[in-house]
């Protein structure tokens, strides 16, 4: 991988989050689509259930992009960071640390349904790897970005 410089958390944390409610808004309409399209479409029901998944999607994003800063924000005050492939690591670890609100609040809600606490475990473990995965990839993006944007001429 090549080296990447390390930025300050302050000029990356909005547009992280930004990009993290996006990517939740999306993913919580996508995964209740895919939920509805074999009990078939209402009209009367369906667009209020996207648009409450759409919430609850954006909400459930914000843990993990707290969760990052945060870890980063340590880093950044302990160590200064060597360099930006390991703030984007730290980065990550932490998005799986903050993933694991929601993920137990998934579990929680199915606990007292036997039947259903072994698929919210896999929908929370699931989760939190689409976390880790989405947060590495995002924050090496955004670190590429801004290191270019660095190095054009004014």
């Amino acid at each position: 991988m090549a080296s990447l410089p390390a930025q300050n958390l302050g000029r990356l944390f909005f547009p992280l989050l930004g990009i993290a409610v996006l990517i939740g808004t999306v993913a919580g309409t996508l995964t209740m689509t895919l939920l509805l399209v074999p009990d078939g479409w209402s009209a009367d029901t369906t667009p209020f259930v996207l648009f409450l998944a759409a919430v609850f999607g954006a909400l459930a994003s914000i843990p993990p992009v707290v969760g990052a800063a945060v870890a980063v924000g340590i880093q950044g005050k302990r160590h200064l960071p060597s360099s930006g492939n390991r703030q984007s690591l730290v980065a990550a670890l932490g998005a799986t640390v903050g993933a694991i609100v929601p993920a137990l609040t998934c579990v929680a809600i199915t606990f007292n349904q036997p039947n259903e606490v072994e698929t919210s475990l896999w929908i929370g473990a699931s989760f939190i790897l689409v976390c880790f995965c989405l947060a590495l990839a995002t924050f090496r993006g955004m670190l590429s970005f801004v290191s270019k944007r660095q190095k054009q001429p004014a």
